[in-house]
C-alpha cells in the first residue's frame, strides 16, 4: 500500500501538482488522510489509465491493437491483489464515469445509451459479487437484480436501435 508521501512523490516525478487539480481542491474532509490518499491515488489512476489507453489504442493496425490488449490484460497480478475485488471496483468506477458523461452530451441518443451502459455496469458489479458464492443465502435477489439491470439495458438499446432504424415515411 502506497503512503500519501509516496503518492505525492510519484506525482512530483510526473510534474503533476495535486494542488492544481480541481478534484483535489474541494472537500470538507481535507484533514482526513484516508480521503487525501484516495484522491491522490485516483489522480494517479486517471494519469495511468489515460497512458494505458494511449499505449494500447494508438495504432490503426488491428493485429497490433489485439497484441497490445493481450499484453496489457494478461499482466500478472501483484502480490496481494484480489482480481475479483479489482474487477468489482473497476465496474463501480466505470458506472460512475458513465454517470459523469451523461450531462455533457447533447445528442438525443447519448443519454439513453449511457443509461444502458450504466445499467450493464451495475449488472457487472452484481455478477462479480455473486462470483464468489453464486448459490449462497440471499443470492436470489442479487440474481434478480442482475437480470433486471441486463433486461433494462437490452430494452433501452433495442428501443433506441429500433427508433433509429425505422424507415422514414
Amino acid at each position: 500500500m502506497a503512503t500519501i508521501a509516496q503518492l505525492r512523490a510519484i506525482l512530483a516525478v510526473l510534474h503533476i501538482d495535486p494542488g492544481d487539480i480541481d478534484a483535489l481542491a474541494y472537500t470538507d474532509t481535507d484533514n482526513d488522510p484516508a480521503v487525501e490518499r484516495a484522491k491522490l491515488a485516483a489522480l494517479l489512476q486517471c494519469v495511468f489509465s489515460s497512458e494505458l489507453r494511449s499505449a494500447v489504442t494508438n495504432t490503426a493496425d488491428q493485429h497490433e491493437l489485439a497484441r497490445r490488449w493481450t499484453a496489457a490484460s494478461t499482466q500478472r497480478a501483484l502480490d496481494g491483489e484480489n482480481a475479483t475485488e479489482q474487477a468489482h471496483f473497476d465496474a463501480h468506477w466505470l458506472h460512475n464515469r458513465i454517470d459523469a458523461l451523461a450531462p455533457r452530451h447533447t445528442s438525443d441518443q447519448a443519454p439513453v445509451l449511457l443509461d444502458a451502459a450504466a445499467r450493464a455496469a451495475e449488472a457487472a458489479q452484481v455478477l462479480l459479487s455473486l462470483s464468489g458464492n453464486p448459490h449462497g443465502d440471499g443470492t436470489e435477489s442479487l440474481w434478480q437484480t442482475a437480470l433486471d439491470d441486463l433486461a433494462s439495458a437490452f430494452h433501452l438499446i433495442n428501443d433506441e436501435h429500433n427508433a433509429i432504424t425505422q424507415p422514414i415515411e
